[in-house]
């Protein structure tokens, strides 16, 4: 089409009009060809707990627009926090009082969807979660079959920490003892602890385990050992927990790290750039856009609760760089596989 309607010569007015009407009708499909069957807005409320799990959110919302769900058109958003303890801020009936009616919850990570479900159990308002650990969290029935009015992104967090420790024994060989504090009781680290346990004693290595409740006792911990000649530890893994993620756990972490000459295996591409030698994760931009079709299935009628849960592959960080100045020889076959390398 060119854009160009020609009329015969004693056409009718009435015939002028459906023409240009057609055209219209045209222009309008090839624009509009992608939005929503449905022209209810929806309203979305986030929960997140840990603001560093922001890029989540705008994944998320990038992908349904290219799904077609136009922000303000067909979809409408609120952000709310949660303290990131497990004791919710938020106290909800499946209503919002700023935007009406919660059409579905999106809650990241694992603390923020466990409040979510609980929040949304009583109005039946589905739950999407992104980057939740589903081991040892009561979340989902299953995979398959996630049950009740649930689904999302799972947070590989198992394999993701069993495979920290396979690279921290690659880069640094001579590593006999690996220090692993961990928030107590928090769903994520049983899963992975036992995940962690049998393979250290493969490696013959000897996991220095320090369950903790409190970033005080994190912060103790760390202090003993920094005024002892020997800190009893030979590397160290970041978990999969809040304390290990907040600004001032991971601060603690990385500075004792650098202050000590010990390699540590981190976690996202930002610790990496900041000191650790090597980490595992995901793009979290990427696991927002993976819960977009999840949101969208149920948009068009399809329970939570029978949509399946889906995995994202991790990615591979090196800080080449950090790894020199430790002395430390990185595998040609790890920078292979990185998705990133510092130099």
């Amino acid at each position: 089409m060119n854009g160009t309607i020609h009329a015969t010569r004693g056409s009718s007015g009435m015939a002028r009009k459906r023409l240009y009407l057609s055209f219209a009708l045209s222009v309008a499909a090839m624009f509009c060809g992608g939005c929503p069957a449905k022209k209810d807005c929806h309203h979305i409320v986030a929960l997140c707990s840990i603001p560093a799990f922001e890029p989540i959110f705008q994944g998320l919302k990038a992908q349904l627009a290219q799904l077609g769900y136009r922000e303000g058109i067909h979809v409408t958003y609120e952000m709310k926090y949660h303290d990131g303890l497990l004791s919710s801020s938020y106290q909800g009936d499946g209503r919002s009082p700023s935007a009406g009616k919660i059409d579905l919850f999106f809650a990241f990570p694992t603390e923020a969807a466990i409040v979510a479900k609980k929040a949304a159990e009583a109005a039946g308002t589905p739950v999407v979660f992104a980057y939740a650990g589903i081991e040892n969290s009561n979340l989902i029935a299953s995979v398959r079959e996630p049950g009740g009015n649930i689904t999302g992104v799972r947070f590989p967090g198992p394999e993701q920490i069993g495979k920290r420790l396979e690279l921290i024994r690659a880069i640094a060989p001579q590593a006999r003892r690996v220090w692993v504090g961990y928030q107590k009781d928090y769903p994520n680290n049983a899963p992975a602890l036992a995940i962690l346990r049998p393979l250290a004693g493969s490696f013959h290595v000897e996991l220095v385990e320090v369950p903790l409740t409190s970033l005080e006792e994190l912060e103790a911990d760390l202090d003993r050992r920094d005024r002892s000649a020997d800190p009893g530890m030979d590397a160290m893994i970041l978990m999969p927990d809040f304390y290990n993620h907040s600004p001032r756990g991971w601060e603690l972490i990385n500075e004792f790290a650098h202050k000590r000459h010990l390699p540590l295996a981190g976690s996202f591409l930002y610790t990496v750039q900041q000191g650790a030698v090597v980490g595992n994760a995901n793009d979290l931009a990427d696991v927002g856009k993976f819960a977009a079709p999840l949101v969208a299935k149920i948009f068009s009628g399809i329970p939570a609760g029978t949509i399946p849960v889906v995995t994202p592959e991790q990615d591979l960080y090196i800080n080449y760089r950090r790894a020199r100045e430790l002395g430390l020889k990185v595998p040609e076959g790890l920078l292979r596989q990185a998705k990133v390398i510092i130099q």
